[in-house]
């Protein structure tokens, strides 16, 4: 095969590397890791370990004492077998933030040998698990241990930050020791000695909350997922498009599973991908087709770190001509993340342009209405299967209301705010927010006789207060010390241990909605198919918001 300038390019300097995974007797799906080559700290050695090899090489095809295959290798061989396939289709998992190369191996392994045990349709799919460059704040990796961390964030510091710290920490210091030992001093001396120690004690106050922010390594993750995640991405899904041949009526149906912060990279790839500069696109009305051999697929998003603007109309939605690309859409999320509902909302405190609380908040908040009743008085029983779903008695037998019209924020009992009275909408025009089908995971158990849930505790009431926080935070972390422990709950990203919940985001990436329904011996007709799956979603106290476009894209089928 003659190589184009593109190939060249990319042999020349690599953006990523791949990697196969290993396969036996029963696996018919093949998965890859691709692996962005971008370093977390830009002084580190191109020939760091890190960077050069996977961490579980087990999983993979590596032969010792052999060569690894090149990146444009692998992408040809990825393009045989998508050439080859009838429906050709690719799955792209994207881990989220702080997440070890180890994490993310045994995450997409994890994925792997799902789909090669309950999904098994050979020559079909392509799994594809992609690795951007993630710090986690505690574990060892390439920036050292947590140590070690620490004396970087110190020996970073820029010079007027380290006077200013160097400079508050010995005034707060010695004006207590003055203030604590001299008591011969006057009134006049200790009002001046106080003053000191509070001015210096605000000024290394403020520089040691930016130490920890970077320490946290939150900001960091985003820079690396805005610079080095998306693109390196884009370029993986742009050689693919040039290295593979179709006939002009074949496309390749491109899916991602994303969680937290992957979520920001996948969608932003997304917005790369379409071409703000089709006609389609500018009448509102793009299709799915981009480059020239792919064709966006359906989009699960896992506890998205992402804006709640993402799903509101106006000027300011940046992902809504992108989005109606997207033939299905998932968001899985729940009241009681901790993660977006303390860590990353503060962390955004800083930058994201919201003037309220509730703006503020990430996408992954974003919970279905609770209770029946508008006045949610205590006692009452909260409505959990497919909540949008509305009998008729006219037409058709049953409608979907539009999800905008049962969706909300709440940060507390005495704080729910609807995503409609949030913003104004225009009741002609389709919202991005019905775009997608929510999974609230809120109540979630696998087994109601379970004292406490899958990703929250379960609690059944209107909403999750101060002091439930405060117990949730201690069964997090109860989790975080014994992942077995029956007490413990992860609330960020449970949602891929529970059992219910790991099936519907792997068969909605794989199999779409239809496939999913079969796999859950769910048969019959539209409403029949509707009643029998929001039955199965009661018995795990999940509340769904169905998109109607589900059902007309079966239709159109």
């Amino acid at each position: 095969m003659t190589n184009s300038p593109d190939k060249k390019n990319l042999a020349d300097n690599q953006p990523y590397k791949i990697y196969e995974f290993k396969k036996n007797n029963q696996e018919k799906i093949s998965g890859y890791l691709v692996v962005s080559t971008a370093k977390l700290n830009v002084e580190t050695e191109e020939s760091n370990n890190y960077l050069s090899k996977v961490i579980n090489q087990n999983f993979f095809n590596i032969n010792d004492g052999q060569a690894e295959p090149s990146a444009q290798e692998m992408l040809e061989k990825i393009a045989e077998s998508l050439q080859s396939s009838p429906e050709p289709e690719i799955i792209i998992n994207i881990h989220g933030y702080s997440s070890t190369p180890s994490d993310t191996e045994t995450g997409c392994k994890k994925i792997y040998e799902y789909v090669n045990t309950h999904i098994q349709q050979p020559n079909k799919y392509i799994f594809i698990g992609y690795r951007w460059p993630s710090e986690n704040p505690i574990k060892t990796d390439e920036s050292g241990s947590f140590g070690q961390k620490l004396m970087n964030a110190l020996y970073s510091l820029p010079t007027l930050l380290a006077i200013n710290l160097v400079v508050g920490l010995t005034i707060s210091i010695w004006s207590t020791i003055v203030l604590l030992f001299l008591n011969i001093l006057s009134n006049s001396a200790v009002h001046f000695f106080t003053v000191l120690l509070i001015l210096s004690g605000i000024v290394s106050s403020i520089i040691l909350t930016l130490i920890i922010l970077r320490i946290s390594t939150y900001f960091r993750d985003t820079y690396r997922a805005v610079n080095y995640g998306v693109t390196d991405l884009v370029e993986l899904i742009r050689q693919l498009d040039v290295t593979v041949k179709l006939p002009p009526n074949k496309r390749i149906k491109l899916s991602f599973i994303s969680h937290s912060m992957g979520c920001f990279v996948v969608t932003d790839v997304i917005r790369i991908l379409s071409d703000v500069f089709d006609v389609k696109s500018i009448n509102k009305e793009p299709n799915s087709d981009i480059g020239n051999v792919f064709r966006l697929g359906r989009l699960v998003l896992v506890a998205p770190d992402i804006p709640v603007e993402t799903i509101l109309p106006g000027r300011a939605n940046f992902l809504r001509s992108s989005l109606r690309r997207c033939e299905e859409a998932y968001i899985f999320c729940n009241e009681g993340d901790l993660a977006l509902r303390i860590t990353s909302t503060a962390a955004n405190y800083f930058s994201f342009p919201a003037r309220t609380r509730i703006s503020g908040y990430r996408l992954g908040n974003i919970t279905v209405k609770h209770f029946n009743n508008k006045n949610d008085k205590v006692g009452q029983t909260p409505r959990y299967g497919v909540v949008n779903f509305q009998k008729q008695d006219y037409e058709k037998d049953y409608t979907l209301d539009k999800p905008y019209n049962y969706l909300e924020i709440r940060s507390s009992s005495s704080e729910h705010r609807r995503l409609e009275e949030i913003t104004e909408i225009s009741e002609n025009e389709v919202q991005p927010a019905d775009l997608f089908t929510y999974f609230d995971c809120t109540d979630y158990k696998d087994d109601r006789n379970l004292q406490i849930g899958v990703v929250s505790a379960a609690l059944q009431q209107p909403a999750i207060n101060f002091g439930n926080y405060i117990l949730l935070t201690l069964a997090f972390i109860r989790k975080s010390i014994n992942n077995r422990d029956p007490q413990g709950v992860d609330t960020h990203t449970g949602y891929f241990q529970g059992g219910f919940s790991q099936k519907a985001i792997y068969e909605l990436a794989f199999l779409g909605f239809q496939g999913f329904l079969k796999s859950l011996s769910i048969q019959g007709d539209e409403e029949a198919q509707i009643r029998a799956f929001s039955q199965k979603c009661q018995e795990k106290q999940i509340q769904v918001i169905l998109a109607p476009q589900i059902y007309q894209q079966k239709t159109q089928d």
